[in-house]
């Protein structure tokens, strides 16, 4: 599945088996790779691993 953060085409296919969270920045692990995602609040943050854990 494609999201749209920040401008960034953010591309995760499950199954996600890896979430890190540090304040604004997220790294997950999905099916095909590790990914970073720099996001702008704690808000933001909560919102994408909310849709990450959602797929």
């Amino acid at each position: 599945m494609i999201r749209t953060f920040n401008g960034l085409s953010i591309n995760a296919k499950p199954p996600i088996s890896n979430i890190s969270v540090n304040k604004f920045n997220v790294a997950f692990e999905d099916c095909h790779d590790k990914k970073y995602v720099p996001l702008k609040s704690a808000m933001e943050a909560k919102k994408f691993v909310a849709w990450l854990l959602a797929i």
